[in-house]
């Protein structure tokens, strides 16, 4: 007769062992739901939003620019909202000076999202001009307008822009400096910076390292800002200007920013601080 040896303490699997397993099925969904989260969040940048908002992917038919929405505006004289945005990324003023977004599409509305207002420069470094900014006005239509700083990119909650910084024509030094473009989404810093006005180039524009605001190519247009805290609240955030470049060419060190304060007084228009 055979007999069946009944399972001794040492055979039976150990707490620890299913304690072990436990813990790795957590981490894994932990892992699988911040994927999650990550695809769900950053995929807004690049899709067609409404109502649009800071940072959102622009399209320009004509000159083919892939660019980024920048500091949410409305013209003193009254009349429909819109965003700053770079001069290099849209059509000079007149016939066919659309904007798409997030590009152009054959289909339906094209996803045609207004048009823009452009007195500025594609080039402000050997612009002659020293007045025109590498900045121009993106008039949403087909679109509602969120002023929101789009926040939870940064790992934050939305907020409305409370201000805009000045325009002093020398280094600005600012708490803390963050941008946020369909590229490179939501980088920037916590410390202090020191922004270094540059009279190089035309308009007024101040340059800011590298290492302080990660930006790309097509980061450009999108809206650069300062976040006051206070404690684990925000007391206010304001409007430092947007992206329109970087150099040296090719090899970025040092990210070029439009100020926003010059921008809006050479089109007459004011930040937007709506929802």
């Amino acid at each position: 007769m055979r007999f069946i040896t009944p399972p001794t303490r040492r055979d039976m699997p150990k707490p620890q062992l299913l304690k072990s397993v436990a813990r790795r099925v957590k981490m894994w969904k932990a892992v699988l739901l911040l994927a999650l989260t990550v695809v769900l969040v950053f995929a807004g940048l690049r899709d067609r939003e409404n109502p649009v908002y800071p940072g959102v992917q622009i399209y320009s038919k004509s000159t083919g620019v892939i660019c980024s929405a920048g500091i949410p505006v409305y013209p003193t004289s009254g009349g429909s909202l819109g965003f700053i945005t770079a001069s290099h990324c849209t059509d000079p003023s007149g016939a066919g000076n659309n904007v798409y977004q997030p590009n152009f599409s054959w289909g339906g509305d094209n996803n045609w999202a207004g048009f823009s207002i452009d007195r500025g420069t594609d080039n402000p470094y050997y612009e002659p001009d020293r007045s025109k900014p590498d900045a121009a006005v993106w008039v949403v239509a087909n679109r509602g307008v969120s002023g929101k700083v789009p926040l939870r990119y940064c790992g934050l909650v939305d907020h409305p822009l409370t201000g805009a910084v000045d325009d002093p024509k020398s280094d600005l030094i600012l708490p803390s400096i963050f941008k946020i473009g369909r590229a490179t989404y939501c980088t920037g810093t916590w410390s202090e910076v020191r922004l270094i006005y540059d009279d190089r180039y035309s308009g007024s524009v101040y340059a800011a390292p590298i290492s302080s605001l990660r930006a790309e190519q097509t980061d450009s247009g999108g809206i650069v800002f300062s976040i006051t805290p206070c404690g684990t609240t925000i007391c206010g955030i304001q409007a430092v200007g947007i992206i329109i470049g970087g150099y040296p060419q090719g090899n970025w060190q040092y990210v070029l920013i439009q100020n926003a304060r010059y921008a809006m007084d050479y089109y007459g228009v004011e930040l937007y601080k709506g929802p």
